[in-house]
Formats: C-alpha cells, sequence, structure tokens
C-alpha cells in the first residue's frame, strides 16, 4: 500500500514539475525541451506524466510545423474549459484564435472538419455558456462572426465612430464634417479683411491634429475620436472641394542625397496643413495663387533654376 502512494505521490509530483515548467513557456515545450529541465526523470516517466495533464485539461497539445509542443492551460482557462465536450473544446480554440476578428461559421467548418450540424450544436452549448457571442460585420451584413464573450470587436467589424447598428451615420458625419470645415475656414483667411488672403509663406494653417483638440475640447462629439478619425473626414472635405491640401515648407523635398540623416527609400507620412476654399459667390483669383500650394516655393528665388519670372503656374495665374 505504501509503495502505491509513494509511486502515487512521486508522479503528482512529476506532473505538479511538467506543468508549472509549462505555464513558463508561453509558446509551449516538447520532449526535448522536458528532457533537458527534468534531468533526474527517465523521458517515459515524463512523457507519461505529459500524458496525464492532456487528460485533465491542464496541458494543450498544439503543432507548430513540424514540432509538437505542449502548453500550459492557466487555472482560469481551465475552469472555463472543465464543462465542455472534446467538439466544444476545438471550437473554442479556434474562436479564441480569431481575436477581434471574429471567426465566420464556413471557416470554422474548414478549420475543424467538423459537420455542419456540431458545429451549430458547439455554437450553441458556447452561447448558452456565456463564453462566445455573435457579431455582424459592416462589410458583410449578412455573415454572423464569432468571438469570444470578453473580446471587443474590431473597427473594421463595427465600422467604427461612423456606423450605428451596422447603419453608416450620415447625419453625425455630415454634421461633424461641417464643425471641422468652421474650424479650418475661421483659420484661413485674415478676420480683419474677410474677403482678403494670407500670403504665400504663411504657415499658420490648421493640421488635423489642431483639429482633433478642437472637436475634442469643445465636447462636439460625444463619440471618442482619433486623430486618424478626423483625418478621414478631412480627405472626405478634400475630395467634396471644400477644403485642400498645403505641404508644410520642411517637409518639402530639398534634393541631394545622403543628408538629413534620413533612411533612403522611407517616405514619411506628409503632416498636412488645411485651407478652407471659399464659396463660388465671393470666390477670387487671389485664393488660387499657385505660390500658396507650390511644394517648392521655400527654394524659389530671384536667381536660380526655381524663380518667379520662369513660373509657368504663376505666369498663367497672373494672366486672369
Amino acid at each position: 500500500m505504501s509503495d502505491s502512494l509513494d509511486k502515487e505521490e512521486q508522479a503528482a509530483m512529476m506532473d505538479r514539475e511538467i506543468y508549472e515548467l509549462a505555464l513558463q513557456q508561453p509558446e509551449g515545450l516538447d520532449a526535448d525541451f522536458l528532457k533537458v529541465a527534468l534531468p533526474n526523470y527517465p523521458l517515459e516517466v515524463a512523457v507519461n506524466g505529459v500524458n496525464r495533464l492532456l487528460k485533465a485539461g491542464r496541458l494543450e497539445l498544439m503543432q507548430v510545423g513540424t514540432r509538437i509542443l505542449y502548453r500550459g492551460v492557466h487555472a482560469g482557462e481551465f475552469e472555463r474549459m472543465a464543462g465542455l465536450t472534446g467538439d466544444e473544446r476545438l471550437v473554442y480554440k479556434h474562436i479564441e484564435n480569431s481575436g477581434s476578428e471574429g471567426i465566420w461559421v464556413r471557416t470554422l467548418k474548414q478549420k475543424t472538419n467538423l459537420l455542419q450540424g456540431v458545429i451549430t450544436r458547439c455554437l450553441k452549448g458556447l452561447e448558452q455558456k456565456a463564453l462566445i457571442k455573435s457579431v455582424k460585420s459592416v462589410k458583410h451584413p449578412t455573415r454572423k462572426l464569432y468571438m469570444l464573450i470578453d473580446v471587443s470587436p474590431s473597427t473594421d467589424i463595427t465600422g467604427g465612430p461612423w456606423y450605428t447598428d451596422q447603419e453608416m451615420d450620415t447625419d453625425f458625419i455630415d454634421q461633424l464634417a461641417g464643425q471641422c470645415y468652421k474650424f479650418i475656414y475661421l483659420q484661413s483667411y485674415p478676420r480683419a479683411m474677410p474677403k482678403g488672403i494670407y500670403s504665400a509663406n504663411h504657415m499658420a494653417y490648421p493640421k488635423s491634429s489642431g483639429v482633433h483638440r478642437h472637436i475634442s475640447a469643445n465636447g462636439i462629439s460625444t463619440v471618442a475620436l482619433s486623430v486618424d478619425h478626423i483625418e478621414e473626414l478631412l480627405t472626405m472635405l478634400v475630395y467634396d472641394g471644400k477644403i485642400e491640401r498645403i505641404a508644410p515648407a520642411f517637409e518639402v523635398d530639398m534634393g541631394g542625397g545622403g543628408g538629413g540623416g534620413r533612411s533612403l527609400g522611407v517616405k514619411p507620412k506628409t503632416d498636412w496643413m488645411y485651407r478652407a476654399l471659399r464659396g463660388s459667390n465671393i470666390d477670387s483669383p487671389f485664393t488660387d495663387i499657385p505660390c500658396g500650394r507650390c511644394p517648392v516655393y521655400d527654394r524659389c528665388s530671384d536667381t536660380g533654376a526655381i524663380t518667379p519670372a520662369k513660373c509657368e503656374y504663376l505666369k498663367t495665374w497672373l494672366s486672369f
């Protein structure tokens, strides 16, 4: 009896050591790792311990290329998986791996090789256990995607702030775009002379970061917006012909080679400035002066290759 207890205690001790090692290796461990980490145990004994832990659900079997790995299952995950059938565990793991993008039923069928009826039963059981949820995608409204219950869908699925209940909120977009245009317009022309224009070297036009600060500071949107969201609105206004982009002087390509510490072949993102365009009823030729949009105006001078006298665009503008 005592020999039997000793063997059980040794097996339990072996299982604990293997389990703790597996938890310390989140990418998984293999038989070679166990052989080095547990030199006092024959490999056959360690393999028996692995099999016991796999059967108990404490280890998870993975295949990476041609390697067979064992990953430790944490206590919280073990509790969630404890009451699941083998098929439910398989479906759950694929749903878990899909992250915030979710997974479609047809994709689940391809990855698991389970029958449609089995997948449907597993999904129903996992939903009843509050382990997964289904969401709809704005890109594919007819598809139902599945993800873990505590995972938030990506913006590719929800559509971000521009969608409400999978429907594009055009009123919200139009109102917010109008506020952006108003803010840019007030900084595009001299307030003391509303019909005038700023000089060609004026560099105080607003950027997307400034528009974002204005929207956030004034509580114009109840939805949290990023600078990227604001840039999407500004791009829409550019295409609508309400504003135009102006490249900052310091981002103009100065030519030459090897200087400035810039990596060859890497094109940084342009931090555009934005200027509002006036309506046709108050249009003035001065608002379209080419110098205001010229990417090399800082290199323009009275002498050299780039001069006002040699500028074809300026000649055309002066002939209005």
